[in-house]
């Protein structure tokens, strides 16, 4: 309908325009007609701008991923929180603020903010966020072949401390080990000593 609206307006816009030139004489003044002619075309070009950058043309329910038994609908805020959880558990991203935007049908963009610790190197930081972020998106949607997928990282700036990597936990044995050394107070050397080969 508004691919419609938009021909009929363009059209008369044209014939506004076009009577402008006429000899005739017309029971409206040319300046009149220029002006309406000239309105409708700038009021149609604010239209399809706003169509094709708007908000709505932006943030368009859930996407669709191909699977092996048929299309399943995976929601926009789905995708968002789980790429956040993924960019987040990298020890050097303090904050990150994930945006799945969908500019035409068939193209994707991951827009991510994020913050980092003075001190980190924003370049390798952003290569691995940015193949984080790859890898959290294919393990939740399936492209069409067709399909175009694109990420834009936006540095907002340094915020926090690095996080401390979390430790592995002890085995057992080591845990009894260093419990039965830390008991056992010192009481000197133990004979017979081996001195070795060199003795």
């Amino acid at each position: 309908m508004g691919g419609v609206n938009t021909l009929m307006a363009l059209f008369a816009a044209f014939l506004f325009i076009a009577g402008y030139f006429r000899e005739d004489p017309l029971p409206v003044s040319k300046k009149v007609l220029a002006l309406l002619g000239a309105s409708v075309l700038i009021l149609n070009l604010l239209r399809w701008l706003y169509l094709r950058s708007g908000p709505n043309a932006l943030l368009e329910g859930p996407l669709l991923s191909q699977t092996k038994h048929g299309v399943v609908q995976v929601s926009r805020e789905a995708i968002e929180a789980g790429l956040r959880s993924a960019g987040e558990a990298l020890p050097e991203v303090s904050r990150l603020r994930v945006r799945i935007l969908t500019p035409t049908k068939r193209k994707i963009l991951i827009r991510a903010h994020y913050t980092t610790p003075e001190g980190i190197d924003i370049f390798d930081l952003s290569a691995r966020l940015r193949r984080t972020l790859l890898e959290g998106f294919e393990r939740m949607v399936q492209l069409e072949r067709e399909g175009k997928l694109e990420i834009e990282l936006v540095f907002d700036g340094f915020y926090g401390k690095v996080k401390a990597p979390k430790a592995a936990p002890e085995s057992k044995e080591k845990k009894a080990e260093s419990q039965e050394t830390e008991s056992q107070p010192f009481t000197g050397p133990r004979y017979p000593i081996d001195l070795g080969e060199d003795a």
